[in-house]
């Protein structure tokens, strides 16, 4: 017993440094690249979906970014989806204003937590201090959401002035009227494509993007994907292209205290992922089929590739001949299935700017749904006939994201299990041994991550005031204890399944929505 929790303990930590390794590795090739890519002779029509719910703080800054990436006349179209749930949602909580009021004044929670999904997060402050400071803390709550535009009021102001800035782009405005979440807004303005782009956008040279409404894209972005696609190279065209996100910009609705230090830190360690698994994985894929291995072997060695939402590009047929975006969670099952189909992929070596998570709470959320997300995709592996007549690779892929998600709900048990097993039989000194040398990898990873997050925020262009490097004699936290914060990530990634599967057991719906500002 006791070698087979030192067994678990060492592999888990040797995991990690394998992890950090390749993430140093496609780092290098990622800044190799960015700095090589030239404009081609023939370039993509690209669309830029704006999907959006509760966005009026943040709608402007993303439109004017997205708009504003250089792109030859006439082949860049943004189009916003706002979503009649938000308004249905608006018109539901009239009748429950005045609990609100009541518990606003009461105190004792989070302004945030009482006004979420009522106002934009970053009015929550704001509206609570009024609220509490009337005589009337009802009505003033009332007056206060009623003078908060709806996204759709927000997106018919603004866009009409971006097209007048950006003459040579498209913009459009879509109103999603049905049930359903984000995904089913993205459907909703795939299918209207047809309507909105020019008769010479072939759907086999056209990708449809996703920006959510806090993305700061690079403007380098669509020159590198033009180049990513070009026909110039000989190849076939790629059906998917991943812009990694960067989660370094503050939120507006961030603050200061001991949680907010965990998702400092949590936003850096996530570089690791971002280059040690979805880069990794889109670059070995590549390497693979260059080597020109037997298909059987080809199909087995290339890794699983996840969707990242917010600077997913897919080729508008490829799209189109998948079932485009599900439900529960529009990006990852798109990973899933073009790994089965063994589509042809690419990353782009430069950035998408987002915000990081503004409380524990939102984190969890987000974690839950892909946690939710990560179950149902297994599934549909499992039982859609059109995924299972790709036969071994998509019985590749359903065992590699089975086991995956496997341990991402169990992992976190077996490794306390293992630490339990070590203290009850006494083997203190191999249990220290492996505590010292988890915490010597904890600081060389947490080191690395701060060195790139400085580095990729200097070569992003197009951050904003709120880029948030690390330390520096102006910041807020300090390295030391951002890196002391390191080492409670693995409970926040485990926040995810814990609160998914709590919400199965008491009989509620499975998850919230992913972005509920």
């Amino acid at each position: 017993m006791t070698l087979t929790a030192l067994a678990v303990l060492w592999g888990v930590l040797l995991w990690g440094v394998l992890l950090s390794v390749r993430a140093a590795l496609a780092a290098r090739v990622l800044d190799r690249r960015r700095g090589r890519a030239v404009a081609p002779d023939s370039a993509p029509h690209v669309v830029l979906l704006v999907p959006a719910l509760r966005e009026q703080e943040l709608l402007g800054e993303v439109v004017r970014a997205a708009a504003g990436l250089p792109y030859p006349p006439g082949l860049l179209h943004v189009v916003v989806v706002t979503t009649e749930r938000e308004e249905r949602e608006r018109r539901a909580v009239v009748d429950r204003l005045p609990a609100l009021a009541a518990a606003l004044v009461a105190g004792g929670a989070r302004d945030a937590a009482v006004l979420a999904g009522v106002v934009p997060s970053g009015l929550a402050a704001r509206t609570a201090e009024r609220t509490r400071a009337s005589a009337d803390p009802a009505g003033t709550l009332r007056a206060e959401l009623d003078a908060v535009p709806t996204t759709r009021e927000v997106a018919g102001a603004l866009l009409p002035r971006v097209a007048a800035e950006h003459p040579g782009v498209g913009l459009h405005h879509l109103h999603y009227p049905d049930e359903g979440a984000k995904s089913s807004q993205l459907v909703h303005a795939v299918e209207r494509l047809p309507e909105l782009l020019p008769p010479d956008a072939a759907p086999s040279f056209t990708y449809v993007g996703i920006y959510d409404a806090d993305s700061t894209p690079d403007l380098d972005t669509l020159t590198h994907l033009a180049a990513a696609v070009s026909p110039d190279g000989g190849g076939p065209a790629p059906d998917l292209v991943q812009q990694l996100p960067l989660q370094l910009r503050r939120p507006h609705a961030a603050r200061p205290g001991g949680a907010d230090v965990l998702l400092r830190a949590h936003a850096l360690a996530d570089l690791r992922r971002r280059a040690g698994v979805e880069a990794h994985r889109l670059l070995a894929r590549r390497r693979i089929r260059a080597a020109r291995l037997p298909a059987g072997v080809t199909a087995v060695a290339e890794p699983v590739v996840y969707g990242v939402g917010a600077g997913l590009f897919v080729r508008h047929d490829t799209l189109v001949s998948i079932g485009m975006y599900e439900e529960p969670v529009d990006d990852l099952l798109v990973g899933y299935k073009l790994s089965s189909a063994g589509a042809v992929m690419e990353v782009l070596p430069v950035f998408n700017l987002v915000d990081r998570y503004s409380g524990t709470a939102a984190l969890g959320r987000a974690y839950a749904l892909v946690a939710h997300g990560s179950l149902a995709g297994c599934r549909r592996l499992l039982t859609d006939p059109v995924l299972r007549a790709f036969r071994l690779r998509n019985t590749v892929v359903l065992v590699k994201e089975g086991l995956d998600t496997l341990w991402w709900f169990a992992g976190p048990a077996v490794v306390l299990a293992a630490l339990g097993v070590l203290v009850a039989r006494g083997a203190h000194g191999p249990l220290l041994a492996w505590a010292f040398a988890a915490c010597a990898y904890t600081l060389l990873h947490a080191w690395w991550c701060v060195r790139r997050a400085r580095r990729w925020l200097a070569a992003h262009r197009g951050a904003d005031a709120r880029a948030e490097p690390p330390g520096g004699p102006a910041a807020p936290v300090r390295v030391p204890v951002l890196v002391l914060a390191f080492l409670f990530q693995p409970l926040l990634h485990w926040a995810g399944p814990v609160r998914h599967l709590a919400r199965v057991l008491r009989g509620g719906p499975p998850v919230l929505g992913k972005t509920e500002r």
